[in-house]
Parts: structure tokens; C-alpha cells; sequence
């Protein structure tokens, strides 16, 4: 009797364990440096004036973030862009610049170096929620160092242009993409949560993810999600190229993630997207009567920590 007594004890402090729920969220330390290196294949399908054009581009990009302040709820974060890189396959040709290239005849590639290694801070809540950006001047300061071949337009327009790419409202979008993925309440293995983000680059939408705690492994947490993608209710026109034009768009997405136990930190991503819509370009001086452009987007992200 003493031994099935035993025994029974065992086998419920065995269930017990198994089933204890786990706190997902960020566990950063003061002073340590955590990275994010993207790599994203973006194929977009649209239609111009009864012209159908397939346009194909590789953005990598590796980022640093140097944990400055440990709050109750957030952490304080210096970041910087260690690496930029970007290819385009366009009807008329590839191009390719990368930051790392040293040759002052290669603007695009200048360009790209000077928005390295200049740091700005963050705020980020232990979900991984985007809190604040600030000190994101210093990303345009100097861009168009050693660079003479271009007007004035011209820098204004690539201005514009690396901004909506890689600016402080695509950075944070971004980087949510890879971090504000933690539920509020401790979860165990098959446990399911919801989270809503607002998407603040050039398409302005809003994204609801249903995220699985798929297995817990010794080292890491791995998830699955899946994400709706709809219109933010922002109805107005943005201005891009000065044109005002915005996005009429529905999606979906796929995420999987393996997420480390100790820091909460991604170490791997896959992440698979589908956009469908189109560019409605309001009436102005550039295109008189306006024009609406039907496209469609697919990307395949991924996203390591080194």
C-alpha cells in the first residue's frame, strides 16, 4: 500500500509538472547586446495603365540592441543598423546596393552606410510592445555624406523613400513583427492567444495574430501563428513621391517562431505573408484624374539573432 501510495504521489507531482504554465516574455539584462538580422523576399504583382509588372526585392538588415535601463515593465535599448542591404529586380533591370561597399561611385550603397551605426532609443515593454523611438533623427543626419551626383528633389524623394523603409514608423512595425508576440497570462504547451498590432508603414493596417504555443523544448519556446490582415481605420491619403495615394488592402500571414527560454528573444523566424488590393492615387498635379493601381504582395521574412 506505502509503495502505490508512493507511486501515486510521483505520478500526480509528474502531471503537475508537466502542466505547469510558462511566463513567455522578454528577460533581457543590463548591458547585454541582442541581435536581429531580417532577410525578406518581397515579389509585388501590379497592374499600371493596363501594363502588368512584376517587381522583385531583397532587403536584409542587422540590428543591434544594447539593453541601457531594466524598468518594472519595459526596457530602456540603444539601437543601431550594423548592416543594409537592399535588391530590386525592376522591368528595366536589377540594382543592388549593399552598406558595406566602400566605392564613392556606388551613391545608393553610400547612401546605405551613412544610416549605419548611428544609435537611437527605444522603449519596449517585456511583451515586446513598441512603448517609444526617440533620438530617430540621427538616422537622415549625414545621409548624404560624400554623395554629390544628386539635386536637392532627388535627395528629398530617396529621403523620403529609405524613411518609409527603414524610418522610425517601419522600424517599429517592423520590429513588432518580432517581438510583440507574448500573451499577458502564463501559458502551457497548445495554449492559444490573441494579439492585435497596428502596421504603420506605407500600408497602413491593422494585424490580429492568433499565436499556439506549439512545444517546449530545453532551450526554446516554439510558436505558430496566424495573422488577419485588414485596413487600418486611418481612411486618409498619405503623401508618397508628392502624390497622395493610399493602401486598399487584406492579407494573411503565417508565422513560426523559436523563442529562447532564457531571454525571450527570437532565435529563429519564418514568417510567410499574402497582401491582395490595391493603390488608390488621389487626383494631382503629377497624375491628373488619379489612377488605382491593383496589386498583389508576397513575402517570405526570416529573422535569426546572429
Amino acid at each position: 500500500m506505502k509503495k502505490l501510495i508512493s507511486f501515486s504521489i510521483l505520478l500526480l507531482t509528474g502531471i503537475s509538472s508537466f502542466a505547469q504554465k510558462s511566463t513567455l516574455a522578454l528577460h533581457l539584462v543590463k548591458g547585454n547586446t541582442y541581435y536581429m538580422v531580417t532577410n525578406t523576399n518581397m515579389a509585388v504583382s501590379q497592374t499600371i495603365s493596363g501594363q502588368f509588372q512584376n517587381i522583385n526585392s531583397t532587403i536584409t538588415a542587422k540590428m543591434a540592441f544594447t539593453v541601457t535601463a531594466v524598468m518594472d515593465t519595459a526596457y530602456a535599448m540603444q539601437v543601431k543598423y550594423d548592416r543594409i542591404g537592399m535588391q530590386m529586380t525592376l522591368p528595366g533591370g536589377t540594382i543592388n546596393f549593399e552598406s558595406d561597399k566602400k566605392d564613392p561611385n556606388d551613391i545608393f550603397s553610400v547612401i546605405m552606410g551613412n544610416m549605419t551605426n548611428k544609435p537611437f532609443s527605444i522603449v519596449m515593454s517585456k511583451t515586446g510592445k513598441l512603448l517609444s523611438i526617440s533620438n530617430t533623427g540621427a538616422l537622415s543626419k549625414g545621409l548624404f555624406e560624400g554623395v554629390t551626383q544628386l539635386s536637392e528633389e532627388q535627395m528629398t524623394q530617396f529621403r523620403e523613400q529609405l524613411m518609409t523603409s527603414f524610418g522610425p514608423k517601419a522600424f517599429k512595425s517592423n520590429m513588432e513583427i518580432g517581438t510583440a508576440i507574448f500573451p499577458d497570462v502564463k501559458v502551457e504547451k497548445n495554449d492559444k492567444w490573441s494579439v492585435n498590432t497596428d502596421m504603420q508603414t506605407a500600408m497602413q493596417t491593422k494585424m490580429t495574430t492568433t499565436f499556439t504555443l506549439n512545444d517546449i523544448t530545453a532551450s526554446a519556446y516554439m510558436v505558430h501563428g496566424e495573422s488577419v490582415i485588414s485596413p487600418s481605420n486611418n481612411t486618409e491619403f498619405t503623401e508618397m513621391n508628392g502624390m497622395p495615394m493610399k493602401y486598399n488592402i487584406n492579407g494573411v500571414s503565417q508565422y513560426d517562431l523559436k523563442i529562447d527560454r532564457e531571454s525571450g528573444w527570437i532565435a529563429e523566424a519564418r514568417i510567410n505573408q499574402v497582401i491582395k488590393g490595391n493603390v488608390e492615387i488621389k487626383d494631382n498635379p503629377k497624375l491628373p484624374g488619379g489612377m488605382i493601381i491593383p496589386m498583389t504582395i508576397t513575402d517570405d521574412q526570416t529573422i535569426s539573432d546572429n
